[in-house]
């Protein structure tokens, strides 16, 4: 009775092996694709906002420059993962007061090599605004 109780418990020892080495590779991939997707859809976000921030700036009437600087800046950064953005400005009726301002941020997303991201990971966001101010003269930074 004990030599078949022990034989018993080291089959299920060695079952359990098997059941963790087939399960793993699976685990780790699911982790690492939430990971990647993590870190894209982040910068889908930062992406967004850093466009919505821009036009807003822009519908009050500060600097394209310095609005298109600070955009660059906030996608720019090693934790988003671009080394190449740009954000660009258009005005979709003329810069009136009433125009709408449209500002497109475009940049690639941090990506781990490890699962493919749409579009290669490069991300494009546009936002829109009412202009509300148009001053005399460019405001400074």
């Amino acid at each position: 009775m004990t030599a078949r109780a022990t034989r018993s418990a080291r089959d299920q020892r060695g079952s359990t092996i098997v059941e963790f080495a087939l399960v793993v590779p699976l685990l780790v991939t699911v982790l690492l694709g939430i990971l990647q997707y993590g870190y894209h859809y982040w910068a889908l976000e930062t992406g967004a906002a850093s466009a919505r921030e821009a036009a807003r700036r822009m519908a009050v009437g500060t600097a394209e420059a310095c609005t298109t600087a600070e955009a660059v800046a906030r996608v720019g950064g090693p934790a988003v993962g671009s080394r190449t953005p740009t954000a660009t400005v258009t005005y979709v009726s003329g810069r009136t007061v009433g125009g709408v301002v449209r500002v497109t941020v475009t940049f690639d997303s941090l990506d781990l090599h490890f699962l493919p991201l749409p579009d290669d990971g490069r991300i494009t966001q546009t936002a829109e605004a009412r202009i509300e101010n148009v001053p005399e003269a460019d405001l400074t930074c």
